[in-house]
């Protein structure tokens, strides 16, 4: 993990330093609403997913313990 994480991090460098700016573009004056409630829906999922993976692991665990 560290390999990768040291291999990635010029590779971030070097895409922030291509990266456009953002400072001449105008306001957006709608939203995409249906962007922002894939987001959240997928975001909340993969928490809810996440916790319940999280509180199954120690379900599991807790049982091969007792016996």
């Amino acid at each position: 993990m560290t390999r990768f994480i040291a291999g990635i991090y010029p590779l971030l460098v070097v895409f922030s330093a291509y990266a456009a700016d953002v400072k001449d573009e105008p306001i957006p004056e709608t939203m995409n609403v249906i962007g922002i409630t894939v987001f959240f829906v997928l975001f909340i999922g993969m928490c809810v997913g996440f916790f319940a993976w999280m509180w199954w692991k120690n379900k599991q665990d807790n049982e091969g313990t007792e016996k």
